[in-house]
């Protein structure tokens, strides 16, 4: 998540937990700001002041009054931004050790708001994927006035948008790094909230209790991805040495180098400096797709790009990165007109390795916006609302083709399958905006015009410095509203 620019270095001195109790003890006292003398050094009390838009938030200094932190400031839409945040991450202690919390079962804390007000709280851990995609569970508590409210820790969950890739409450207790408690909502009159005594305990009390709920356990795949219909896949179970089915892909490679063949395994080997691009009738527009694959130690791309009815630059035609490889660096982004090297919409990340070596790479695009994971693990998220109105045209103009490319090297790429998914809304979607393209498209696919060759299997990523983190993703905020949409800020 980008913080804001500065990071409050004097504070009023707080007793904040450092994994330092007994083990039999019936509550962890995370944070109580009693004291308003200075500190020297960083204590772990971030400002949150973040908008899509320059000048639609703006954060006071934290002040510590009346043992809390007071968050003050300005939340508008005025500048045409469609989120803002402004609160405070209380963190574990200044050298940043997570906590175990895991045999502990609410939160109490102290909160007050002149105005009746709805704040978000939101447990984190220490990973920085989950941390940067916003999928550490949350919660709305409302407020007005002062209250001290104990909640059960079974009411926080993933927000919804992480679609079974967050990490659920049972998955973030063992290791709490930080508290985050924010404000989301526009307001014409100057936002104020108090955060106070904040403590882990054992039992909750009947002081303000939240309804209890069962534990957001992450549900089996099966079910998690029960609203996904299959609609196109290739599982690569063909005998040894049969190469690429032809009606469903189009090979390319280079003068000399071998094509696609199936080890006989069920996977297809993708030899260097080769590439296969699903043919036109199966083109996406919005859905999910997912693979799994083994990638080569050199150069790989895995991408979705744009297929207009015109010779169009790269560039012009959009391209969602699933996966770019190039030695051990790993990169995924959107390419498009406008939208340049905005670490917004680029993200460098790791894989950790697995027994066999495959990996699962899934996106999904809808409407809202687009959202990568690896190995379920959400990465990266982009809402439609962020980008730029010329990249937002290229996303919407024509659909997109899977690309799977592997360069130059000794190791082939190995691909166990691909699956592509619709749900009845976006299908209807898809359906509407193809049609008219497929029928266009139908002469470039008839095997008479010579095949385009594949993009450049390696592009320089777009430039970070070397203080800020690999990813780059801001909170996304979603909600559902009274018709049961999912509305993200």
């Amino acid at each position: 998540m980008k913080r804001a620019p500065w990071i409050l270095a004097a504070l009023a001195a707080a007793w904040l937990s450092a994994a330092v109790f007994a083990a039999d003890a019936q509550s962890v006292l995370w944070a109580d700001f009693k004291s308003n003398s200075r500190s020297r050094s960083p204590a772990p009390v971030n400002l949150l002041a973040m908008s899509e838009k320059p000048g639609d938030v703006a954060g006071d200094p934290l002040a510590f009054i009346d043992g809390g932190v007071r968050v003050s400031g300005r939340l508008s839409r005025a500048r045409g931004s469609n989120w803002s945040t402004l609160g405070v991450e209380v963190g574990a202690s200044r050298e940043g050790p997570a906590v175990d919390l895991s045999a502990f079962q609410s939160l109490r804390i102290r909160l007050s708001s002149p105005i009746e007000r709805v704040l978000r709280i939101r447990l984190k851990g220490p990973d920085v994927k989950l941390q940067n995609s916003g999928c550490y569970p949350v919660l709305l508590q409302r407020v007005r006035g002062e209250v001290e409210v104990d909640i059960p820790l079974a009411a926080f969950e993933p927000e919804p948008y992480c679609s079974g890739n967050g990490a659920s409450i049972s998955q973030t207790l063992p290791a709490v790094s930080s508290v985050e408690v924010t404000a989301n909502d526009p307001s014409q009159e100057p936002v104020r909230f108090d955060v106070g005594r904040i403590e882990f305990v054992k039992a909750a009390s009947a002081i303000g209790a939240a309804p209890p709920r069962q534990p957001a356990v992450a549900p089996p795949r099966e079910i998690r991805d029960s609203k996904w219909k299959l609609a196109w896949a290739d599982e690569f179970n063909a005998a040894a040495n049969a190469v690429a089915d032809e009606k469903r892909w189009r090979v390319h490679r280079e003068s000399g180098a071998a094509g696609p063949q199936h080890d006989g395994r069920g996977h297809l080997l993708v030899p260097p400096s080769s590439s296969l691009r699903v043919r036109p009738a199966s083109a996406m527009a919005y859905g999910r797709i997912e693979l799994r694959m083994k990638l080569p130690v050199g150069a790989a791309r895995v991408s979705l790009q744009g297929s207009p009815l015109t010779s169009l630059d790269w560039l012009e035609s959009g391209e969602i990165t699933l996966l770019e490889k190039h030695g051990a660096d790993l990169n995924l982004g959107l390419y498009a007109p406008g939208i340049d090297d905005d670490p917004a919409f680029h993200a460098a990340f790791g894989l950790t390795p697995s027994a066999d070596g495959f990996h699962r790479i899934s996106l999904e695009w809808d409407p809202v916006g687009i959202r990568w994971a690896f190995d379920d693990v959400a990465v990266k998220s982009v809402i439609r609302a962020d980008l730029p109105a010329t990249a937002r045209d290229v996303f919407e103009q024509w659909p997109f083709v899977l690309s799977m490319q592997a360069g130059a090297g000794s190791e082939p790429m190995l691909v166990d399958h691909v699956r592509i998914y619709q749900n009845d809304e976006l299908a209807a979607l898809s359906r509407e905006r193809l049609a008219t393209w497929k029928l266009a498209m139908s002469k470039y696919d008839s095997g008479n015009v010579a095949v385009q060759a594949p993009r450049p299997i390696v592009r320089p990523a777009p430039p970070r410095k070397a203080s800020e983190p690999a990813v780059h993703a801001r909170v996304v905020t979603c909600e559902r509203n009274k018709l049961g949409l999912m509305m993200c800020y």
